[in-house]
């Protein structure tokens, strides 16, 4: 922990706010806390889209809407201007509130064919009318981070003005008053830097959304957390420990993408939460055996090279060396860039549906890159989405399964280290990998390739790697995606542990039976 610290214990839970010159306010554990632990729950602030939407979606759930004819869709009967689901929704909602309806129903000629720019400046409208309805709650975003000082007369204050401040002003939904515009600057400021993406109720669509959670905004960043978040239909998220965390150990979230490379991790946090990352993988030259920056060494074509300084500004740059783990020669960052950019070419002109070009593509990249390099695990992922199609259909071949299971494991390897502890994408990897065990020992069986005894131990080998999966995807909520998985997977345990049963029961009989047979056959031989 960085210099003085201080804390305010909080009754009853099981982490404490603190305060340090590195990472301001942050959360501490006040007690141990086991993997998979509840640490705490929490219900947003608010919750509205990430951009402006030619969809129709709801302003009450946020689900996306059917779209059918105008005239057909259900309005709030309040301010006759938002769709809404239905009067269901309307009655129940938690996030179309009556201040936000007055204010709609007063506008109500103007905004009616506005929809879509309503959208999208939906979520800053949401908090600062929160500033009258809830001055409690107005409070504390009021104490949230905005960097204001360093977003002043940049272009995403000139991307905020024009995107959101004249939108609303055009809509009549502010006064021109220099003093609302300040404000609703610094309300963009605090949901860019503190907002939490979220996914639209109901399934795995475009529609993005981003929600604003007091308590969860102040855990503190890592790239490799101590923490695994998930949110139900309803926007109530919840807060595991994805590791065993100490008492007195600070509480971490990974604010960006686990798969990016360390430059492209600090990159993001720079630009939109406004520091530089300086956590254990991204001051690693090689990410802690990760390796998903390195590229092959051009000279002994055996080690790979990583940034002897990984928290550069300038990691492409001539002077920036790039050195290798086994021959340490060096190189220059601009060589490694010029890589970099013929490469992304190669990968945005291949068709993405084309297993042949893509396996191909694969192959000649791997003459350049560490496989685990995060432009080939964005490779892989777009393998594994063309893979998945294959294995759905009746008889994929064998060869696609192999390979779908060597993807799976390799993507899995990498995870271990960046995402460590629970991880939704680990139990997602897992699940397919032991699809894939069961589908090939079932086919090796089969084709009497493999004994029953040999089955057993591959059923039971993919009964172990579903056990692990469920032990994530069962922390996801019932009406999720992954919640869904986990429920079709506890169906899939069940009618593999009754296969490894009745195969062992069949082993058993077939054991008894040939013992049987060489005890008759000894029979005979010595009368």
């Amino acid at each position: 922990m960085d210099g003085k610290s201080r804390s305010t214990a909080v009754t009853a839970l099981k982490y404490k706010i603190a305060h340090s010159e590195k990472f301001g306010r942050y959360l501490q554990a006040a007690k141990d806390l086991r993997a998979g632990e509840v640490i705490f729950r929490e219900t947003p602030i608010a919750v509205g889209l990430l951009t402006s939407s030619n969809n129709p979606v709801c302003f009450a759930c946020l689900r996306l809407l059917p779209k059918i004819k105008k005239e057909v869709q259900y309005v709030c009967s309040k301010c006759n201007v938002v769709p809404l689901c239905d009067a269901a929704c309307e009655k129940q909602s938690k996030h179309h509130t009556l201040d936000e309806c007055h204010i709609f129903k007063s506008n109500k000629d103007l905004l009616i064919n506005n929809i879509e720019n309503i959208t999208g400046v939906l979520l800053p409208l949401r908090l600062l009318l929160l500033k009258q309805r809830d001055p409690e709650s107005w409070k504390r975003v009021e104490s949230m981070e905005t960097h204001i000082d360093k977003r002043r007369n940049t272009s995403v204050w000139k991307e905020r003005e024009l995107g959101v401040i004249n939108v609303m002003k055009s809509l009549n939904l502010i006064s021109d008053d220099p003093s609302i515009f300040e404000l609703l600057q610094k309300l963009c400021g605090i949901l860019d830097v503190n907002s939490f993406e979220l996914r639209s109720p109901g399934g795995l669509d475009s529609l993005l959304l981003r929600g604003l959670y007091v308590e969860a905004s102040l855990m503190a960043h890592d790239c490799r957390g101590n923490t695994h978040l998930t949110v139900d239909d309803t926007f109530h998220l919840s807060v595991y420990a994805s590791l065993p965390i100490q008492e007195g150990d600070v509480i971490f979230f990974n604010y960006t993408s686990s798969l990016l490379g360390t430059i492209g991790r600090r990159e993001h946090l720079l630009v939109g939460k406004y520091f530089e990352c300086e956590c254990s993988l991204c001051s690693d030259p090689y990410e802690m055996g990760s390796y998903m920056s390195s590229i092959l060494c051009p000279r002994c074509r055996e080690g790979y090279m990583g940034m002897q300084n990984p928290l550069t500004k300038y990691p492409y740059d001539k002077p920036t060396r790039w050195q290798c783990d086994k021959c340490r020669t060096s190189i220059g960052g601009r060589l490694v860039r010029a890589t970099l950019n013929i490469s992304r070419t190669l990968i945005d002109d291949v068709d993405d549906n084309d297993i042949e070009g893509l396996e191909t593509l694969m192959t000649k990249l791997l003459k350049s890159f560490h496989p685990n390099h995060f432009l080939m695990i964005s490779l892989k992922q777009k393998l594994l989405a063309v893979y998945r199609k294959e294995v759905a259909t009746p008889n994929p071949k064998e060869k696609i399964l192999q390979r779908m299971s060597d993807i799976c494991k390799q993507m899995y390897d990498v995870l271990e280290i960046v995402e460590p502890g629970i991880s939704r994408l680990k139990g997602i990897m897992l699940h397919e990998m032991h699809l894939i065990l069961v589908l090939l020992a079932k086919r090796a069986y089969s084709a009497e390739e493999i004994s029953s005894n040999e089955l057993v131990l591959r059923l039971e080998e993919a009964e172990c790697v579903l056990k692990k999966s469920l032990k994530m995807l069962l922390l996801e909520p019932i009406d999720t995606p992954e919640g869904k998985l986990a429920k079709r997977a506890l169906q899939e345990l069940k009618v593999l542990t009754q296969n490894i049963v009745d195969v062992k029961t069949i082993t058993v009989t077939q054991n008894i039976r040939s013992y049987d047979k060489k005890k008759l056959r000894k029979n005979k031989s010595n009368k």
